[in-house]
């Protein structure tokens, strides 16, 4: 079942536009950890948008329990 929601979960969130370049960069992944449908993302974006829609998208497929976004933020933040 975890594998089927991890395949799901990266459809999601490769799926979207913004996030297409995570799937294409293999030296910036978005990783994807589920364990007994809780996950875990981590990883580095490059915004706090990244960082948001991902924790968004993946807190949206059917099925997962718990969401936590581990993903860290490279650059500069506005606010910071």
């Amino acid at each position: 079942m975890d594998d089927q929601l991890r395949l799901t979960l990266a459809r999601a969130i490769y799926g979207t536009p913004e996030l297409q370049r995570y799937a294409l960069d293999p030296a910036k992944p978005i990783r994807i950890t589920v364990i007994n449908g809780n996950v875990t993302l981590s990883g580095v974006v490059d915004s706090k948008m990244d960082h948001d829609i991902a924790g968004f998208k993946a807190n949206s497929v059917p099925g997962v329990f718990k969401v936590v976004n581990n993903l860290e933020v490279d650059g500069p933040q506005p606010g910071k």
